[in-house]
């Protein structure tokens, strides 16, 4: 194990990543109770540097340092033989759980070896004979590629971000590596449904950045239209309640997110909201 990385982190009780004295450096951190999956642990591929192909103006995990959309390793060159300890180290350190996530600092996906250490932490599961679901939360921006989708297709759960289908507010909202369009990450969201057995889950980021806000009845409308194509199991709103990396970022009333939801609702989708 590098001295500069730990396996296992405790998440501190604010849940405020930005002022954790860990800084994103361990491979495993948690427990933490999730809004949407239970009681969890997470898996961060990325403990030297976030490497993305997004700089989100909202993300609690601060700046990407690396912001690409090549498969890239990361500086400290984690192994099936690491990711299993940091899940021993992380298991002598949780009671309850109910869901082992991949996240952390970046998206999982552009790490080459996801495919080989979602099959670590599956026989991990095995060998111990936990109920736990196998997940990732990801922006979606990797669908295009083979490789990631057959790895994709053995999880039990995909959280994929869309936080909204306007190219402008895309580009201002979630800084996308530069050839980026949503219209392809759409389209990619919907060949992969398709082929997808497992759940999926859109989860939806509303906000007030500068003059910028996401959470209209047209953006809703919109919004909507594209999620019936998709044809998630469900949809996750949610705003800021961790501090962002921008301060100028801001959270939504609760009215208004009611509001948007209810807009995709009427269309026959099933929503979630978390207010807080």
């Amino acid at each position: 194990m590098s001295s500069k990385y730990m396996l296992f982190a405790r998440c501190i009780p604010s849940g405020e990543c930005l002022k954790c004295p860990f800084k994103g450096k361990s491979v495993t951190y948690g427990p933490f109770k999730s809004r949407r999956r239970g009681m969890s642990v997470g898996i961060n591929l990325y403990p030297g540097e976030k490497v993305c192909s997004f700089n989100c103006v909202y993300c609690f995990r601060g700046s990407t340092a690396v912001k690409t959309l090549e498969p890239t390793v990361d500086t400290y060159r984690i192994s099936a033989e690491v990711l299993r300890k940091a899940l021993e180290e992380a298991l002598r350190n949780v009671g309850e759980l109910d869901a082992v996530d991949f996240s952390g600092s970046g998206e999982p996906t552009l790490h080459p070896k996801f495919s080989e250490f979602i099959d670590v932490v599956r026989d991990f599961t095995r060998e111990l004979n936990l109920d736990v679901s196998v997940g990732v939360f990801t922006n979606s921006t990797t669908l295009d590629r083979e490789d990631v989708v057959r790895a994709l297709r053995k999880l039990d759960y995909v959280e994929a971000k869309l936080d909204t289908v306007v190219e402008w507010k895309f580009k201002v909202i979630n800084r996308p590596y530069k050839t980026l369009r949503i219209s392809d990450i759409v389209d990619n969201l919907v060949r992969f449904r398709r082929i997808f057995s497992g759940t999926l889950a859109v989860q939806v980021m509303l906000l007030r950045y500068l003059r910028v806000s996401n959470y209209t009845v047209q953006d809703a409308e919109l919004l909507a239209n594209t999620l019936l194509k998709i044809k998630p199991d469900v949809v996750h709103i949610y705003t800021v309640y961790r501090l962002p990396r921008l301060s100028s970022v801001l959270r939504v009333d609760e009215e208004s997110m009611i509001k948007y939801a209810r807009v995709l609702e009427e269309k026959g989708l099933n929503v979630e909201v978390f207010t807080r």
